[in-house]
């Protein structure tokens, strides 16, 4: 079987050329063991397989016609439990808000899952459409969460230890700006505030655009939008806003760089009021996540990636926005797209 480029490239970055070709060089074993066991049939779609970073994703049929998918993750030394953890959570879920599981075999790293239309994924839908659909979606995912998952509060605290080193690297950060403290001070309450939540929600971590595919109808012809690839954690459900906060912003509307930030700021209430979380705590969360993320990417520039720079001016915008301060002058179609 040929692995797409994607994951072969993500598996070697992780765990080496040799450890990720002879996976690579397993694979075909696994699948015919997992087709054998589980009575699949292969059932190829435009592009398949599917990969991202991370998985390799095969359309296949069960024994009774159902659409499936098979899906193999790719080892992962770095976290070594990422895989467990997700099969729990999508367990937890079972299948409201979230794609079912139907059979799964860790030591293979392999899940069986019901197929979703990959092709309609929630990018489709315009952006006035989008608030109603996360947010019905955040509610059905709303299950408390159990131990041994990761925690936001841990997380956070983690930020708070480093918080005072990593502001040294604004300082040769030339887009920013002495009005941008305050973004570090929001950054700096909220991070506090996330440390110190009491809630203990499961979260999907990752709820973006592009993790939230269209369901197939059912046998009364009802489809509903189901969540994928959860990075799952335990904590405040406010902490799940912030993906959506920096997908998609060249879709903002309007060429005043103000009200665009304004135009976001109103989103993530709308999305919030939808969702029926804390708008405060959803915009906050967000702050401290993206100034986060800005960090990372000046941490990499520092270390031998300039190009990351950009990104790092991305991140800053979304903070200002939801902060409130000045984007000085930039339009989000100025801003370099994610990904």
């Amino acid at each position: 079987m040929k692995i797409p480029p994607v994951l072969l490239n993500s598996a070697t970055q992780t765990q080496g050329e040799e450890r990720a070709q002879a996976w690579a060089a397993a694979l075909d074993h696994i699948v015919f063991e997992l087709f054998d066991r589980w009575k699949l049939t292969d059932d190829p779609q435009p592009g398949s397989p599917w990969a991202g970073a991370e998985s390799l994703v095969i359309p296949v049929r069960l024994h009774d016609g159902f659409p499936a998918v098979l899906r193999i993750a790719a080892p992962n030394t770095d976290n070594p439990t990422v895989h467990e953890q997700t099969i729990r959570a999508l367990r937890a879920w079972g299948g409201h808000g979230a794609v079912r599981i139907i059979e799964d075999d860790p030591s293979m790293r392999a899940t069986l899952q019901e197929r979703l239309r990959t092709e309609v994924n929630l990018s489709t839908e315009p952006l006035h459409a989008v608030a109603p659909i996360w947010g019905q979606l955040v509610q059905a995912l709303r299950v408390p969460g159990g131990s041994g998952f990761v925690r936001v509060q841990d997380i956070a605290a983690a930020w708070l230890k480093r918080f005072d080193a990593d502001v040294r690297l604004v300082e040769d950060f030339p887009a920013f700006t002495q009005t941008d403290q305050q973004v570090l001070s929001t950054a700096l309450s909220w991070t506090k505030e996330l440390a110190g939540a009491a809630d203990s929600w499961l979260l999907h971590a990752d709820l973006h655009y592009y993790n939230i595919l269209a369901g197939n109808p059912d046998a009364n012809g009802i489809a509903t939008w189901k969540a994928i690839d959860p990075q799952p954690l335990t904590g405040p459900t406010e902490y799940m806003l912030a993906p959506l906060m920096w997908n998609r912003l060249g879709e903002i509307p309007g060429t005043d760089p103000e009200g665009q930030a304004d135009w976001l700021r109103g989103f993530a209430a709308e999305l919030s009021r939808c969702a029926q979380i804390n708008p405060s705590g959803a915009m906050g969360a967000s702050v401290a996540r993206e100034v986060q993320n800005m960090f990372w990417y000046l941490r990499a520039a520092a270390d031998g990636n300039p190009r990351l720079t950009e990104d790092a001016e991305r991140s800053l915008w979304v903070a200002r926005a939801l902060t409130g301060v000045s984007v000085q002058g930039i339009t989000t179609q100025q801003l370099k797209p994610l990904g």
